[in-house]
């Protein structure tokens, strides 16, 4: 399948490709990447799932024919052995209403913004609200599974991108919620009945329309997803059907192939008995060859002894001549015998050096045609390995082919059931339905009644709000207050310290100039008593009595001070002690308020337990849906195990048909 991508989508989701890939192991660096990653997919929708070894990715985008236009998300999973609990995350564009945490520094956070999941997909994070709040909750719920929180956030973008088709959807919507309204029955009927009973009647009805609509909500999403299910089960089984006609096919061309190699294989091993029987001969002939050889050699030697006595006796006639016993004729002879004999040794010499090459020979043609029977011997091994692996492919794609049948026919079951589930749940949504409409009056009321008590709930949380910060501000002031009263005791006692040093070095100081004093008045009465005294000592005496004076004059100033220093001391005491007064008066009117508070929380707190058992017996009846959204995911675990399955079977196959078996 040919695709082709925007510039400006490429340019915009560059770095978060280029992020996922060296992170994540995101199969695409690039969109020259994606797009050959995208072409190996068929069909025309508009979700792309691939497969990681530990993370999962679901490119949603949009897309006109073979042209995607914009890439809308992208959902990133973690499989079981990277995570156990599957967290994950969504990338899409950025929200209009609110911008972008500066915290968030990630690839394309100026267009594109992270939305976490966790717990599964249980739990997803988003700036804007998907769900509205049920009469019976104080919070929008967020429970869901992969699928439908990506389904959320992904809707969330969608309805961002078309914000003036649904401003037209919504005006519509107040339209009929106009005349809705207009259509509600008057109360009139149930005037006579006590608050009592209206109360009652009106807690009934409340929950069972919160339950009816619970069940319309969970009965519509259920249909859709089961409806979608269903057409997909069918696209899988017509694909599963045309994988397991093409796995026939190449199996009868896998056995055909096998069958031809097998002719091969005897037509070969034919050809290798009347090769070893001609070896065989040729053996036989160069036995006979060397006897002839053997014998020839024998003869050669024979005669190159005789030739050999012959030389000795011509050697015996020479000695014989040049002791003078020969005559000239005999030497002519002997001449004769000799050139004759010597040209008959060359020629058995020659003979004997071609019968040699040509045993050599013989013995390079045996080793040849002995390796030649080797490489045929090889061959012939390999042929029948190679047999004996076409031979169990074979079995093995007969039994996938098996297994493959038995998964399209439990796809088929499954298919069947879920077609049965479906008319089900549609009878129990038009059922639902028509019991809904009757108690569009009720509603009303009950609604009310609900904006009362949320309207009572609120002032009553405002006035606590208002009490805890009062009670905040005072204990802040408490705190300061104290701290205050702590740093000026502190700087009290470190004054008094040195108020009591400074005494304590007046009082000798004073203990000290009294000894002086007395010693002088001593010197001066013996002065007195003594007249004879010189000149001297009686012009000391002045001096003596005027530093006296001095001495009596810094004594008494000495204790001015220490008096008033001890009268400050006592009026910083005064003053502690009025602080502590004032402060146990705070910490009682703090205590008066904390006691309001808690009265107030408690009457909070009995509404929050009305609210939370309301919420509870709501929460009762969602098992029904839940066990639903159980069986799905057991149903699509079991569907993408056996996608996997065809998959990892295309994927041999294509290996299998590109390898070098399909070659040979």
């Amino acid at each position: 399948m040919s695709l082709f991508i925007d510039t400006g989508c490429c340019r915009r989701w560059r770095t978060v490709f280029q992020h996922l890939h060296t992170k994540f192991g995101f199969p695409a660096n690039g969109a020259a990447q994606l797009v050959s990653l995208l072409r190996l997919y068929s069909g025309g929708g508009s979700t792309f799932r691939i497969t990681g070894e530990q993370w999962r990715f679901i490119i949603d985008v949009t897309r006109k024919g073979d042209w995607v236009v914009d890439i809308v998300a992208i959902t990133l999973i973690a499989s079981h052995g990277q995570d156990g609990r599957r967290n994950g995350g969504v990338i899409a564009r950025a929200c209009n209403t609110h911008p972008t945490p500066a915290e968030q520094k990630l690839p394309g956070t100026g267009q594109l913004r992270w939305y976490p999941v966790t717990s599964g997909g249980e739990i997803y994070q988003h700036c804007c609200d998907k769900e509205c709040t049920s009469p019976d909750k104080s919070t929008p719920t967020s429970r869901g599974t992969w699928e439908t929180s990506r389904l959320r956030i992904i809707q969330k973008v969608y309805e961002q991108e078309q914000e003036p088709r649904m401003n037209r959807e919504v005006a519509l919507r107040d339209k009929s919620s106009t005349a809705c309204h207009t259509e509600i029955p008057s109360y009139e009927k149930i005037n006579h009945l006590n608050h009592k009973q209206l109360h009652q009647i009106a807690k009934q009805l409340r929950d069972e329309v919160v339950s009816l609509h619970h069940d319309l909500q969970a009965a519509s999403i259920e249909t859709e997803a089961l409806r979608a299910r269903n057409v997909q089960l069918d696209k899988e089984n017509a694909e599963r059907s045309a994988t397991i006609q093409n796995t026939a096919l190449e199996l009868s061309r896998v056995r055909e192939r096998a069958e031809a190699v097998t002719e091969e294989n005897h037509i070969r091993a034919v050809t290798t008995k009347d090769q070893k029987r001609q070896i065989k001969k040729l053996l036989e002939k160069n036995k006979e060859l060397e006897s002839e050889v053997s014998a020839n050699d024998a003869n050669a030697a024979e005669k190159a002894a005789k030739v050999r006595m012959e030389m000795q006796d011509l050697h015996q006639t020479i000695a014989n001549m040049r002791d003078g016993t020969f005559n000239f004729e005999q030497l002519k002879t002997l001449k004769a015998d000799k050139i004759l004999l010597h040209r008959q040794y060359e020629g058995l010499n020659d003979k004997y050096n071609a019968l040699i090459e040509s045993s050599q020979s013989q013995i390079d043609r045996n080793a040849e045609l002995e390796s030649k029977v080797e490489k045929m011997d090889r061959k012939k091994k390999r042929m029948v390995d190679k047999l004996s692996k076409l031979e169990d492919k074979t079995q093995s794609q007969e039994e996938h082919i098996e297994t493959l049948t038995a998964a399209n026919d439990e796809a088929r079951e499954a298919n069947v059931e879920l077609n049965k589930i479906t008319v089900m749940l549609e009878k129990e949504k038009e059922e639902v339905i028509k019991t809904s409409q009757g108690y569009a009056g009720q509603l009303s009321e009950l609604d009310n009644e609900l904006q009362q008590s949320r309207a009572r709930v609120a002032e009553l949380r405002r006035d606590l709000e208002m009490k805890n910060e009062r009670e905040r501000r005072t204990e802040a002031a408490l705190e300061e207050a104290q701290r205050s009263l702590k740093h000026k005791s502190a700087a009290h006692a470190n004054q008094t310290e040195k108020i009591m040093a400074e005494l304590s070095d007046k009082d000798t100081f004073i203990e000290r100039l009294e000894s002086d004093i007395l010693r002088l008045q001593q010197q001066s009465q013996a002065a007195l008593h003594t007249p004879q005294r010189g000149r001297g000592a009686r012009a000391e005496s002045p001096a003596s009595v005027h530093e006296l004076q001095y001495q009596r004059e810094i004594a008494r100033q000495a204790k001015e001070k220490a008096s008033d220093m001890e009268s400050k001391l006592e009026a910083m005491k005064l003053a502690m002690e009025a602080m502590k007064s004032e402060l146990q008066t705070e910490k009682a009117e703090v205590n008066a308020r904390k006691a309001e508070t808690d009265a107030k929380k408690g009457e909070v707190e009995a509404l929050a337990k009305k609210c939370a058992e309301r919420m509870n017996a709501a929460n009762a009846k969602e098992s029904y849906t839940m066990s639903l959204e159980k069986q799905l995911e057991e149903m699509r675990g079991n569907m993408e195990g056996m996608l996997e399955r065809v998959s990892v079977y295309q994927g041999k196959k294509r290996r299998r048909t590109e390898g070098p078996d399909f070659q040979l």
